[in-house]
């Protein structure tokens, strides 16, 4: 049981990392970067879904890229915002979401070795 709080933890954080490095240089060299940057989401959590047997492993991985951008989404106290509402913007927040929705939703597929 520790264990599996443990990996939920660390795919969390990873999520979360993943997250703010890609909100931080999406809009850089539009729009290499920004598939650069979903593609390193959609790996991170394919892996999660093909290398674990429990669906938590990758929902948490999930949570952790949108809850992330979701905070970064909003307007600082400052007045600044790091994911602006252009293209490069929505692609970022809409594809992120719809891959994290893939991946937690995908289903179980058991392999042949287990006859």
């Amino acid at each position: 049981m520790a264990n599996r709080i443990v990996r939920v933890i660390q795919t969390f954080l990873g999520g979360a990392i993943i997250a703010v490095v890609v909100t931080v240089v999406h809009g850089e060299s539009f729009p290499w970067i920004l598939a650069t940057g979903l593609v390193v989401v959609a790996s991170f959590l394919l892996s999660l879904r093909l290398l674990t047997n429990e669906r938590i492993v990758a929902v948490a991985g999930s949570l952790g890229v949108l809850v992330t951008v979701l905070i970064l989404a909003q307007r600082s106290t400052g007045g600044s915002v790091l994911i602006a509402a252009n293209d490069a913007g929505n692609v970022w927040v809409i594809g992120a979401s719809l891959l994290c929705g893939l991946a937690s939703a995908w289903p179980h597929i058991p392999s042949n070795t287990a006859r």
